[in-house]
């Protein structure tokens, strides 16, 4: 079952405050998504500020029956069907943005890609090689042509198919 995968984009800019008052902006820098450093003021701070940002964040994942990736900022829905819609969640003076893409290893995952696409792809390819045969069937005289274009062509294809096929044809 494919997974729905949301990503919390978190903002930070020098002109940003963290919730709790007494916390400033430049005692944090981001290393990358998953790593805070503190470089200055009262990291206890800095840490109760964070904590009770992400418990927002843990509270409405418990709620929706979402997975929470550990060292991450990514929520994983198990439903593919289900349109997830996050209540606005405030993160160092900044509302959280919603993207339904993330990167990893420079690989973007499309939602729009779906298995049924994929078969319906290899269907018509399988058909219009299947009716060219057809045809040379009629126009060669040698029987021989023919069956060597299904075993090179043909066969092979509709061969990584049938997988795909059996799924979608078993009943």
């Amino acid at each position: 079952m494919a997974e729905q995968q949301l990503t919390l984009l978190i903002p930070l800019s020098a002109s940003t405050s963290l919730s709790h008052p007494d916390c400033h902006p430049e005692a944090l820098v981001y290393a990358d998504v998953t790593t805070l450093y503190s470089t200055g003021k009262d990291p206890a701070l800095i840490c109760t500020a964070i904590n009770e940002d992400l418990l927002i964040a843990a509270k409405w994942a418990d709620m929706h029956a979402l997975l929470c990736k550990q060292n991450s900022n990514m929520f994983i829905s198990p439903f593919s069907r289900t349109t997830i819609t996050p209540p606005p969640i405030t993160f160092a003076g900044s509302t959280l943005k919603l993207s339904h893409e993330h990167r990893r290893l420079g690989f973007i995952p499309d939602s729009a890609l779906r298995i049924h696409a994929h078969v319906n792809e290899l269907t018509r390819k399988g058909a219009t090689e299947v009716f060219l045969l057809q045809w040379l069937s009629f126009k060669v005289r040698h029987r021989d042509l023919p069956l060597k274009i299904y075993k090179m062509f043909v066969r092979p294809h509709l061969e990584y198919a049938s997988p795909a096929w059996a799924v979608l044809t078993a009943t």
